[in-house]
């Protein structure tokens, strides 16, 4: 798993979980990254492998075991980072934002066809998931858009489904950021999960930092990371 670091040494350390195909030189995540710096974070950024055959050693290990070594921090992730960093344990964590995490499959891909493809032994990407600017926001890039894989190993799906199934009760001090038309992730998981008040709804696509609406949802999101939950209230 790669980690790049921005900031200076002695910034208050936040590590950022990216999501599923998310690199650090996207031009919308080096936005917010850079906001983040010039908030006085230090940010260490995780870009995840796309294809997996074992959510805890491939996902999951690699950031624990970086955290381990951190007094405190606080925690930012993005979509399937979501889902890694909602294992994360908290005693070290003082607060922990999520960007429509990736805790349930979309609708579309709940069929009864799921579980048995996830049933192969497959670690190649051969299930088509295409995803288009329009599903990740209007400001996302072709660049960015040709760096997300276009399909899922059937063992991702396996791992992703198992991790879901089995995630730590969500953390009343922590915030969640989603949009209610996201087509990518399962927007109803976050809504039985998070309690509205912990809630930050925007309008666009899955991703805030492609979406027009980032700018009006900055400073509270900036508050969310210095704050969690409290700063909503």
């Amino acid at each position: 798993m790669r980690r790049d670091r921005f900031g200076p040494d002695d910034g208050d350390p936040l590590v950022f979980v990216l999501g599923w195909g998310n690199r650090t030189r996207d031009e919308t995540v080096r936005w917010l990254v850079d906001h983040l710096v010039e908030a006085g974070y230090r940010v260490d950024a995780f870009e995840i492998p796309p294809h997996i055959t074992d959510f805890e050693s491939e996902w999951l290990d690699p950031v624990r075991t970086f955290v381990a070594d951190l007094d405190a921090y606080r925690c930012l992730s993005h979509s399937t980072g979501g889902l890694i960093s909602r294992y994360l344990e908290p005693d070290s964590i003082e607060t922990r934002v999520y960007l429509s995490p990736w805790w349930a499959f979309h609708r579309r891909y709940r069929t009864p066809l799921l579980p048995l493809v996830a049933m192969a032994p497959i670690p190649w990407p051969v299930v088509p998931a295409p995803v288009t600017k329009g599903a990740l926001g209007d400001l996302a890039t072709d660049e960015q858009v040709r760096g997300i894989p276009d399909a899922m190993a059937p063992t991702f799906l396996r791992e992703a489904r198992r991790a879901q199934r089995n995630v730590p009760a969500f953390d009343p001090g922590d915030v969640v950021f989603y949009t209610p038309s996201d087509p990518i992730v399962g927007v109803d998981a976050i809504e039985d999960q998070v309690p509205p008040d912990n809630r930050v709804v925007y309008e666009g696509g899955h991703e805030l930092v492609c979406s027009s609406a980032r700018e009006d949802h900055l400073d509270t999101l900036l508050a969310a990371i210095d704050r969690g939950g409290a700063a909503l209230r």
